[in-house]
């Protein structure tokens, strides 16, 4: 994108031209990144939560006393633990390592936006961070 005063190359998300300092109007739509799910281990709440339903349904095989039945549906309920656990120890250093990620921001001096830390201009203005 140019200036409209000075005619200077500035970046698509600049909110004032780095050579003049004119003010530029903001971009009708800025592109946001897309945030996945923060917390995968949803799926691993949702087996824990059927295996409980399983273990409470057990009852109906024991009042018909069909004790194979009852056998077989709770052992279904304590696999589906033991894979749900499995799974949420496994995903516990990808969480806490998204969470961490997350947390660090480096704001700007000249327009106060926050960017990534790693980051050497401004998303917003494109100043030298």
């Amino acid at each position: 994108m140019k200036c409209p005063g000075c005619g200077a190359e500035i970046p698509e998300v600049s909110r004032f031209c780095l050579s003049c300092g004119r003010s530029i109007p903001p971009p009708k739509e800025v592109p946001s990144p897309e945030n996945d799910d923060p917390d995968p281990s949803g799926f691993s709440m949702v087996l824990i939560g059927l295996s409980f339903m399983v273990f409470f349904f057990a009852i109906v095989p024991v009042i018909f006393q069909l004790w194979i039945g009852a056998g077989l549906m709770i052992g279904a309920g304590i696999v589906m633990v033991v894979v749900a656990v499995m799974m949420i120890k496994s995903n516990k250093k990808e969480i806490a390592k998204k969470h961490e990620e997350a947390l660090v921001r480096v704001k700007c001096q000249y327009c106060g936006s926050l960017n990534v830390q790693d980051a050497e201009r401004c998303d917003s203005c494109g100043a030298t961070l």
